[in-house]
């Protein structure tokens, strides 16, 4: 006599379920019961006569009953289902699970009947004229009951269906939003085998009630939570592990980025620093508005990032209000999005420091010695004898006539110091050690020690050159003449 390939310990299998949640039973036989032509799904959850078990009675009125009575205790038969990705069963599996966790069961539907006890499985030939009737016993405590029926509350029933528990009427939802995008499915091919696959798919975006954490669903059955803003109800297939209890990470974050380009412009400012709107922004499919949504209420919409080339200018856009955005504030992702959409520019390139040279550009245009008049002359004297006072440098001066050139004076670490007559007042070579002149060489010469005007080092040197310049002119007044 030959033997079956594997046999199923349903006592092993059963404790295997016992650590989940035992909503899942519910789920799982609500969910057989939408997939059918039904307009009405009746939910009964009670005491059973032996204390510590419990009866779930799930009766739809669907008019052709189970097209095939075996399915419901054979596991891995052929599904029906499995080629239509909108409708939720794959395997014949879910059934098979809650049977495996029943102490007794009875199906009752058009074409048959069937009872499971404690002696095994029992076909019997009474019918019903339409629909189905489920009943399984199973162990559960007060709580666990009481969490079962509260689950039924969490569903997101179909359209046009009504569901009942325990005779009162669950509630259907609105949603909040409407969308179509490709997402990952399951759907069975020509011969039958279940691959991997992208379809478009309506989804649905709710407001989690009162004491509901943010869900993905499958066709109006949570499948997991996700903490994130809304209840995502997928209408077809979901792809799922083998416990039918969780999603990949590819497919999440793929439903994160439809819902954020679809709801941006209604999240608050708190939420958009979530993980599942930097998740989403961070995806190559981000709408771009919903990315300028999502950067300008984080950062302001003036907002810049850090320019490591240009330190100064950092501190330019921060004196003029603007947020500075930091490497660590966005993922890589985040970033790559940002740059490809123009948001968040480097601050060298809205607050430039002041950059005298530009090292493509042409050679200064300088007016030869013997062209100075006897003012530049006597002004170009007073800055060297004042940088060999004040700096204890010889200066070497240089005069540049450069009307394109945005800048008055320049001043290097090589003691050079360039006046562009261009951009200077008219009387500054007039030869008079007026406020003008003493201000200008104060500045340049404060470049001695940092060329960033912002930092705390020029604030010094600023002032320690305006001391020396005083007791300059108590000390030497003749150089003031």
């Amino acid at each position: 006599m030959t033997k079956p390939w594997l046999e199923i310990d349903r006592k092993g299998l059963s404790k295997l379920l016992e650590g989940r949640p035992k909503s899942f039973v519910l789920h799982e036989l609500v969910s057989n019961a939408w997939d059918e032509a039904t307009r009405e799904v009746k939910i009964t959850v009670a005491k059973a006569a032996d204390r510590g078990y419990i009866t779930i009675y799930v009766e739809d009125d669907n008019p052709a009953g189970f097209a095939d009575l075996r399915h419901a205790y054979t596991l891995f038969a052929e599904s029906g289902k499995k080629g239509n990705a909108e409708q939720r069963g794959r395997f014949n599996l879910g059934e098979k699970l809650v049977l495996a966790l029943a102490r007794t069961a009875w199906i009752e539907t058009t074409t048959g009947c069937i009872e499971f006890g404690k002696d095994g499985r029992r076909e019997m030939k009474a019918t019903r004229s339409f629909g189905s009737l489920v009943m399984v016993e199973i162990k559960a405590t007060q709580a666990e009951m009481e969490e079962i029926i509260a689950s039924a509350g969490r569903l997101i029933l179909p359209m046009g269906i009504k569901t009942t528990i325990n005779g009162d009427i669950i509630p259907g939802r609105t949603p909040v939003a409407w969308l179509q995008t490709v997402l990952p499915t399951v759907i069975g091919d020509d011969e039958g085998v279940l691959r991997r696959s992208e379809r478009k798919a309506m989804v649905r975006v709710y407001e989690p009630r009162e004491g509901e954490v943010a869900s993905i669903y499958e066709m109006g059955i949570p499948v997991v939570e996700t903490g994130d803003r809304y209840h995502v109800d997928v209408q077809q297939k979901v792809p799922l592990n083998s416990d039918r209890d969780n999603v990949t990470p590819g497919f999440l974050r793929a439903v994160r980025v439809a819902v954020l380009n679809e709801t941006h412009k209604s999240l608050t400012a708190p939420e958009v620093t979530e993980s599942w709107v930097r998740d989403a922004c961070g995806d190559e499919r981000v709408a771009p508005d919903a990315l300028r949504t999502v950067i300008d209420a984080r950062f302001g919409q003036n907002a810049v990032a850090f320019d490591p080339s240009d330190r100064e200018a950092n501190k330019i856009s921060a004196s003029e209000d603007r947020q500075i955005v930091h490497g660590g504030s966005l993922s890589a992702g985040e970033w790559r999005n940002v740059r490809m959409n123009g948001r968040l520019p480097a601050a060298g390139k809205v607050t430039p420091s002041p950059k005298p040279y530009d090292p493509d550009g042409d050679t200064l245009t300088l007016i030869p010695r013997e062209q100075w008049t006897i003012g530049m002359e006597r002004v170009v004297t007073f800055a060297i004898n004042v940088a060999r006072e004040l700096l204890d440098k010889k200066l070497t001066v240089k005069i540049a006539y450069e009307p394109e050139w945005p800048v008055q004076a320049t001043y290097g670490k090589s003691s050079a110091l360039v006046l562009n007559k261009a951009t200077l007042s008219p009387d500054f070579f007039d030869g008079e050690i007026t406020d003008y002149l003493i201000d200008l060489l104060i500045h340049e010469f404060g470049h001695h020690w940092t060329i960033d005007h912002l930092s705390r080092d020029y604030y010094d040197a600023l002032t320690r050159l305006g001391a020396r310049m005083t007791r300059l002119a108590l000390m030497k007044p003749g150089l003031f003449a």
